[in-house]
């Protein structure tokens, strides 16, 4: 018994004494870690000779450290906006225009980036969701509710009419609401809790929630979206950094010759990574290429009348079983919307989730574990 009793008390030690051994190379490590930094930071003229004897003796840190600063210089530069002056944009523009007027099948591809005019947050710009997280700042809530269609949404709706967009991979049966449907949907969650009238299943939402990425088959249709960027001799992105879509090579067709690969043109500020596979990259706010792009195409850009908004006409009522089954604020015809935009004046909110999905609640509490 004292033997068993002594054992065990020595396999204790020892285990104790291997993870103070870990914490103090550890801590070794770092204070190495700071002292060598401190020293990549002077100017090389400005070392001593025992400085380079010591940077010399741990060439592995320096080189880690280069490491890390390339990929923060390298972080830096690609979230970095660049503007087109206005020459070049005029002209990259106009390039645009005669592409899509050849093109036999155009499709668009849309981010967040087309709503910042209509005060809707994008993720990753200077001001985005995800950047605001990144940097331990709150984020506030858009009224959708209230938002109007901004210019480039404008102009797209005039391209589709006119036919010179694809319209061809829209769900077979849609459900158009008056109000955010994503209440109770999140990350990877797709279901309203509302049926379909029809065959009873449960309705889902059309979004890819923030943090969905890879190989994702619902909701949206994928089939039919492959098959029009198979058909596709032009891809025209606006507003997206493109890094949840670059995970879709259905939807790019780049595995191609490149002698038959769709034209690929990229409306954005900041880097993207089909940057490099881009016909043309154009460096502006979506609303200010839009407008170029309809002047050069000859194309009137419709003005937002919120009285004739079609989604008023297209919207499927509740049924009575669904009358409480959302608490977001329905979006409002001219007429009701004078009757409360008193009440609508307060101090905005803190974001809850919804149209943001479960990716937003999760990163801010990984950001307060932090």
């Amino acid at each position: 018994m004292d033997a068993n009793t002594n054992s065990g008390s020595s396999a204790r030690a020892e285990r104790k004494q291997q993870e103070k051994a870990k914490i103090i190379q550890r801590e070794k490590q770092r204070q190495t870690v700071k002292t060598i930094s401190r020293l990549l930071q002077k100017a090389e003229g400005e070392r001593t000779q025992e400085d380079r004897a010591l940077l010399q003796e741990h060439q592995d840190t320096v080189q880690e450290l280069s490491r890390r600063q390339s990929r923060r210089s390298l972080l830096k530069r690609k979230q970095e906006e660049v503007f087109d002056d206005a020459e070049n944009l005029k002209a990259k523009v106009k390039q645009l225009a005669e592409e899509l007027q050849q093109a036999k099948h155009v499709v668009l591809y849309t981010g967040a980036g087309i709503s910042t005019a209509a005060s809707i947050p994008d993720y990753r710009g200077p001001n985005g969701v995800w950047t605001q997280l990144q940097k331990g700042r709150s984020v506030s809530a858009s009224d959708l509710s209230r938002a109007e269609p901004t210019l480039t949404h404008m102009c797209i709706w005039m391209l589709h009419k006119v036919k010179m967009v694809c319209d061809s991979c829209s769900p077979a049966r849609e459900f158009i609401r008056l109000f955010d449907v994503t209440e109770r949907t999140a990350l990877h969650r797709h279901g309203t809790g509302r049926l379909c009238p029809h065959c009873r299943v449960e309705l889902r939402d059309t979004i890819v929630h923030f943090g969905e990425r890879g190989t994702l088959e619902q909701p949206l249709n994928w089939k039919g979206a492959a098959e029009a960027a198979q058909r596709a001799d032009l891809i025209l992105c606006l507003g997206s950094s493109l890094k949840v879509l670059k995970k879709y090579s259905c939807l790019w067709c780049m595995n191609r010759p490149a002698n038959k690969r769709p034209k690929l043109y990229i409306v954005n500020l900041q880097w993207t990574p089909k940057d490099n596979l881009a016909t043309l990259k154009i460096h502006g706010k979506c609303d200010a290429v839009m407008g170029l792009l309809m002047e050069e195409l000859g194309l009137e850009i419709p003005v937002y009348n919120r009285s004739q908004d079609p989604i008023f006409s297209l919207a499927k009522p509740l049924s009575t079983q669904e009358q409480k089954s959302h608490t977001r604020e329905e979006i409002a015809p001219p007429s009701a919307l004078e009757d409360t935009s008193q009440d609508a004046q307060g101090e905005a909110t803190a974001v809850q989730g919804g149209w943001f999905g479960r990716g937003y609640a999760k990163a801010r509490r990984k950001k307060k574990t932090v």
